[in-house]
């Protein structure tokens, strides 16, 4: 990096904090994306005057201001949740960021933090007011720009006003080396995050999911059908799409860490001496923590940093129900605290070079795989490449025999001794090229439930079953 101006030939030593460019006096730094939609600084050499303010502010240059001494660290810790039922429901885990969005609000404060534009895409901004708040709600998993929010902040700070500022500790990192200087009416939150998501992807996810439809709603963690359950819910016109967050294509991907920011796989920001006053995330592990609060509506892990934190915690306790809990219980349930998500570099740059000539969907399902969820996927292909004809002549055969001689199936049931003789024990007695016969399986469901000769519902769940396991080998084929 250059001492007069900011430069980035290692893309691992940016986080996209844009400190540098919000420092600069005579803004000659433009935050400009890169082919994998990250955001990084580029110079206007005709503007810059080489005052090298904007590596001053670099938290990658220099970490002051962005760690405190061990001793002053407090790590004060609680399982919690929000009173407020409705403001819990509308939350990702807990409702905590609400409640301290709120007190600011109370006393005239001004609130920041990240929200969805028109398109989707999240950047960070000001709140005044409960509405406003009302929208940086939620997780999101993917990059915020952060614009001129730092100047913002500095503006409100000078004049006197109470700001709360949530981001991810990275961002709030940035803040403080622009700021230069502790302010006691500054608090900032910072989220536990794995990693942030390429905005390009995002917008292509979403591209694919509806195409020619205007998005009305995107909630990644919606919390309907429980919060252990979350679903991702997107909704277009009358359209909407819900699916499990641990199922959905883009969180499997991005757990995969395929298009994280690289900054992210080496974060030099998560440590137990955060650069926050309090820090929030999902209380998993709650089974042992606090398995008497969890009703499955989302719990929330809170750290305390800081005697600024710990008096705006004491301030709004009378909205929460707490309870103490241990940081090493946080850090073994949620390792993101302390340590950067790993990345395996071969497989990212294979994702990129995919990404050039495969479309989003392919693409995304591809990367969405686990290694043995892929090793298996090979393996049954060359498999079932070789039976797969064999596979559907047995469909047809079972379909013909059930359908158009319902007799004769009643007949084996009746017949077949070694049946009757081994089905006692489960059919561990029965040879094995019997029990390979697709016959088999709707033999069980006769005897399963004492099937009688009109009962042709039975018949007809028996070949759903052998047809269930063909189109499972159609989709294996690509067919």
């Amino acid at each position: 990096m250059d001492d007069k101006m900011i430069t980035i030939s290692d893309k691992t030593l940016c986080s996209g904090c844009a400190a540098c460019a919000n420092a600069c006096s005579v803004n000659a730094i433009l935050m400009q994306e890169d082919d994998e939609g990250f955001l990084y600084p580029l110079v206007d050499l005709s503007l810059c005057v080489k005052c090298s303010k904007c590596v001053q502010v670099c938290p990658y240059v220099n970490l002051e201001f962005t760690v405190k001494n061990d001793s002053e660290e407090l790590s004060e810790c609680y399982a919690a949740y929000n009173k407020n039922e409705e403001i819990r429901s509308r939350s990702s885990s807990g409702g905590m960021f609400r409640a301290f969005a709120d007190k600011i609000l109370l006393e005239n404060g001004v609130v920041f933090g990240a929200v969805f534009d028109d398109e989707f895409k999240v950047y960070h901004k000001s709140a005044r007011t409960a509405e406003e708040v009302e929208e940086m709600m939620g997780s999101k998993y993917l990059q915020s720009r952060m614009e001129m929010v730092c100047r913002e902040v500095e503006e409100e700070l000078n004049k006197g006003l109470k700001v709360l500022f949530s981001g991810v500790a990275c961002q709030i990192a940035g803040l403080r080396r622009f700021l230069k200087q502790e302010h006691e009416n500054l608090i900032c939150i910072d989220v536990i995050c794995c990693s942030v998501g390429s905005p390009k992807i995002w917008r292509e996810y979403l591209n694919n999911l509806f195409p020619d439809g205007q998005i009305s709603l995107v909630n990644f963690r919606d919390k309907t059908s429980g919060w252990d359950s979350s679903t991702m819910k997107i909704r277009s016109g009358k359209q909407e799409y819900v699916c499990c967050i641990y199922d959905d294509m883009y969180f499997k991907s991005l757990r995969k860490n395929v298009f994280s920011r690289p900054s992210c796989g080496t974060c030099k920001f998560k440590n137990r001496n955060r650069v926050s006053d309090i820090t929030l995330a999902d209380c998993w592990g709650f089974s042992k923590i606090a398995p008497e609060m969890n009703d499955n509506r989302g719990l929330s892990s809170v750290v305390v940093h800081t005697e600024k934190g710990a008096k705006l915690l004491s301030e709004v306790r009378g909205d929460l129900v707490l309870k103490e809990a241990f940081l090493l219980d946080f850090e073994r349930f949620n390792s993101n605290y302390i340590r950067p998500e790993s990345f395996d570099k071969k497989i990212r740059d294979k994702f990129w070079d995919d990404y050039k000539r495969l479309p989003i969907e392919q693409l995304i399902v591809k990367y969405s795989k686990t290694k043995k969820e892929a090793i298996l996927i090979r393996v049954l292909r060359k498999v079932f490449g070789k039976i797969l004809h064999n596979k559907i002549k047995k469909l047809v055969r079972l379909v013909l025999n059930v359908l158009h001689n319902r007799r004769g199936a009643k007949q084996v049931l009746q017949d077949d001794k070694r049946f009757n003789e081994t089905f006692r024990f489960n059919g561990r007695n029965m040879p094995l090229h019997f029990k390979k016969r697709p016959e088999w399986k709707l033999i069980v469901l006769y005897r399963k439930y004492q099937a009688n000769y009109d009962n042709i519902w039975v018949c007809i769940i028996g070949i759903c079953w052998i047809a269930k396991d063909v189109k499972s080998v159609l989709i294996l084929k690509g067919i």
